[in-house]
């Protein structure tokens, strides 16, 4: 977990003022000086938040309270606060137009851990957006919940080849999802030559193995 002295170190390399790092976070400047100054008790949730802030902005941290810049950093995400991030990062970075590619969609863990009322409302904004977006998904072949056909294409993958490792690539991240009973897992790498990579494999398998499906 980051330290306030990190904190203050990586708000420094990016050279912007408490304010600006609030307003993102959506917290007060003043709730955000306390936390940095080591004078407010936080909760993991929010120091793990402030962290994955920093990190989307490049900003590694190291061991002894260290901090550096990362130019392909990876963004993790830990539970359901984490993929509703995760979702909303995908939203964020559908509203100027993007390419979405979804290997190995399981609907039924992607609706448990969102919640129903969660994905539906991301559901509802990105099909305003559909006439912006490329929308892809390979699910099993046997699959029944299309729960993005508002606004994606979906064809399925034979049993035999499908797991849930789901592998999300949009614009130029690439997200990999690890399910468990207790906890979904995502690490995202921000890095346009791994997302132009990752999108070539899923077009192999979109054109010479995945099968339409009926909705």
């Amino acid at each position: 977990m980051i330290t306030p002295t990190q904190m203050r170190a990586a708000r420094a390399m990016l050279d912007v003022p408490q304010g600006y790092v609030a307003e993102h976070l959506g917290i007060a400047a003043n709730t955000l000086s306390k936390i940095e100054s080591g004078q407010s008790d936080v909760s993991i949730s929010r120091m793990s938040e402030i962290q994955r802030f920093y990190e989307r902005e490049g900003i590694a941290f190291t061991e002894e309270e260290g901090v550096k810049w990362n130019a392909n950093p990876i963004i993790k995400y830990e539970g359901q606060a984490g993929i509703r991030e995760f979702f909303d990062d995908v939203y964020k970075e559908s509203l100027e137009g993007c390419e979405i590619n979804l290997f190995n969609g399981v609907p039924s863990l992607l609706t448990k851990w969102l919640g129903t009322e969660f994905y539906k409302m991301h559901a509802d904004r990105m099909s305003e957006l559909k006439d912006k977006l490329s929308v892809k998904i390979i699910v099993e072949e046997t699959e029944t919940n299309f729960i993005a056909g508002s606004f994606a294409e979906y064809r399925g993958f034979p049993k035999s080849m499908f797991n849930n490792k789901t592998i999300y690539i949009y614009g130029r991240k690439v997200g990999f999802f690890t399910f468990s009973d207790e906890n979904v897992s995502i690490r995202v790498f921000d890095n346009a030559e791994l997302a132009t990579s990752m999108k070539v494999l899923f077009g192999i398998a979109w054109d010479k193995v995945a099968k339409k499906i009926s909705k």
